[in-house]
């Protein structure tokens, strides 16, 4: 009987050091994965984004290991501020902690229609909806029937999503609380942006900014992205380091992931 019960243990303690082991292998890879910030560069997945000085309070109070906001850089928070697509769309870089959790993986679990598995969770089940009110051209919209908003682009070459939550009741029809979009950045396996904006007003009103807004994050990240500069050791002399002198509006910006 002893002999019956020590074979138990043993093969009971068998997952929980297959689970010690997993784990001790995904700490030791985000030791190798996290995001690193040196001398004005942030180093991602790889990539390469030229950030500049940053301001005091996030580099007191921020983790930069895994995600970081884009208006952390003084130059990129003073050129955000007066982009008139951006100007109120906060955004941060985001790192999926998993190498094997793709940015595609990352938005499509976000934008999950329900649960896999199956779980006892109401709000969790998204149906398709007509309410005209809640309805973005472009976008198929989804609603959880408590609120929650989920739109996705019937046909758009950058992959992203938005999720928002109604205002409470006695608001006006269609009444946005908050909204977030996810971008995934397609230089990159493990690179999403991540947008919000409180109050951005109704679905009638915000909705037909989406397309834009998902574009232009993107646009603007491209253009900082300097993986494939030759003149890197160039980018110290100024705090926009020549991007802005070289495209003041942080437009057209291309990656050659040939070179």
């Amino acid at each position: 009987m002893r002999f019956f019960l020590f074979v138990m243990s043993l093969i009971a303690s068998e997952p929980a050091r297959a689970d010690e082991s997993g784990y001790a292998a995904f700490l030791q890879e985000e030791q190798v994965l996290e995001n690193k910030f040196e001398d004005g560069v942030m180093h991602v997945n790889r990539r390469m984004f030229w950030m500049g000085d940053l301001h005091e309070w996030p580099k007191a109070t921020h983790d930069y290991r895994v995600s970081f906001m884009v208006r952390s850089s003084i130059w990129l928070r003073e050129f955000l501020d007066n982009d008139p697509v951006l100007k109120y769309q906060d955004f941060v870089f985001r790192r999926t902690r998993d190498s094997s959790f793709t940015g595609a993986r990352y938005l499509a679990s976000q934008m999950e229609l329900a649960p896999d598995p199956t779980l006892d969770c109401k709000t969790c089940f998204y149906d398709a909806t007509l309410d005209p009110i809640l309805q973005v051209e472009g976008y198929d919209t989804y609603s959880n029937g408590f609120r929650s908003l989920i739109f996705v682009p019937k046909d758009s070459e950058i992959a992203h999503g938005f999720k928002c939550s109604l205002a409470r009741e006695n608001s006006q029809a269609g009444q946005l609380d908050i909204c977030s979009v996810i971008v995934v950045y397609p230089y990159a396996t493990n690179i999403v942006l991540n947008g919000r904006r409180h109050h951005p007003g109704t679905v009638l009103e915000y909705g037909p900014k989406f397309a834009a807004i998902a574009k232009r994050m993107l646009e603007v990240i491209i253009c900082i992205d300097i993986t494939n500069d030759q003149s890197i050791e160039d980018y110290a002399d100024s705090p926009s380091s020549g991007i802005l002198e070289n495209n003041p509006n942080l437009l057209g910006c291309g990656i050659d992931l040939t070179s």
